[in-house]
């Protein structure tokens, strides 16, 4: 009878010790995680989209996506007026002047770092300066946990993703890569190139489920070889497809209710719309959806890319080195 006892006694505070142990562990499970999909639009000005009075080009963001989320209409590009700075930004938490020497960790390495997240839960797709964006570690990252800066078609494509692309899409890789050996970029490949990132973006997010993905989608970068119209028509085109993915974020199981969507442009441009903002510092805007996003508000206060990085460091719960941005809290139901 008393081994008995003894037994029990034994087991209900091993119980309690595991217990007690569970209580006060870190919880490093990814799953439990939000799923977040960062979209930055290249070269979009106010005055096709936010500003314009009939919003003809952006209808679905204005009538219909706005209404449920949160709109700053006072972003502020601190970097130079080109398209990596502020991806920079939004990956680093971090200003640069210009797109090469990036020093400090990506998002996607702390967020994999502290949750031994699988790469193909991590993605960056979109654009052509991967060479000039490798991302450095401090000692306590894990050498072996490395992240890409960007997915594109001027890296190595992961295996993973070849193994769910088309042959036709297979056959573009190796043609764009030829070219880009030959250091023949003109601008009017880029109309092939949107398109394929578009099928890319839509694959990842169907087969691998990312929880962290950053898609830069430069359909109007036609502005700088083609017509106003041309570069209102690809503004018209993005909306429709940001709302198919909106639709999808609202309606998959998987994505329904745990899912934050952020919206947002690096730079505008000039006043003839097809170069670059004559100003060192350009103002765009940047849209917030998701579980618990105030619906319908407008935030007219001042906010930087690098904010963005902050907000998603917060919602993977990750501590960062030298993030200089501000949680958007004031988008957050309760602030």
């Amino acid at each position: 009878m008393k081994i008995k006892q003894f037994f029990l006694i034994f087991v209900y505070f091993l119980l309690l010790l595991i217990r007690t142990q569970s209580l006060f562990a870190e919880d490093n499970s990814w799953d439990k995680l939000p799923n977040i999909v960062i979209i930055t639009l290249l070269g979009v000005r106010n005055s096709e989209s936010i500003e314009d009075p009939a919003h003809q080009y952006i209808p679905n963001l204005w009538n219909k996506m706005f209404k449920e989320g949160t709109l700053y209409t006072n972003l502020i590009n601190l970097n130079l007026t080109f398209h990596m700075p502020p991806v920079q930004a939004i990956n680093t938490g971090k200003d640069y002047p210009v797109y090469w020497g990036i020093s400090v960790p990506s998002i996607f390495q702390y967020v994999g770092e502290k949750y031994n997240m699988p790469a193909s839960k991590l993605w960056s797709i979109g654009h052509f300066f991967s060479d000039n964006c490798k991302y450095y570690k401090p000692d306590n990252i894990n050498p072996d946990n490395s992240y890409p800066c960007e997915i594109n078609l001027a890296s190595k494509i992961p295996s993973v993703l070849r193994n769910i692309l088309s042959r036709q899409e297979l056959i573009f890789l190796k043609f764009y890569g030829e070219l880009l050996k030959k250091e023949i970029t003109l601008y009017p490949i880029w109309d092939s190139v949107s398109l394929i990132w578009y099928q890319f973006f839509k694959k990842v997010l169907k087969e691998f489920k990312p929880k962290l993905i950053h898609y830069i989608m430069e359909d109007t970068e036609t502005a700088h070889y083609c017509t106003f119209g041309r570069y209102v028509l690809d503004l018209r085109s993005m909306d429709r497809e940001i709302f198919e993915i909106w639709q999808m974020i609202k309606e998959d199981p998987y994505y329904k209710n745990n899912t934050y969507l952020i919206i947002t442009v690096d730079h505008g441009r000039d006043a003839y719309y097809m170069e670059h903002s004559d100003d060192d510092i350009s103002n765009v805007w940047m849209y917030i959806y998701g579980p618990d996003i105030k619906k319908g508000i407008v935030i007219e206060r001042i906010v930087h890319h690098k904010d963005i990085f902050a907000t998603v460091a917060y919602l993977m719960k990750v501590e960062t080195h030298n993030n200089k941005g501000k949680i958007l809290s004031d988008a957050f139901l309760g602030k």
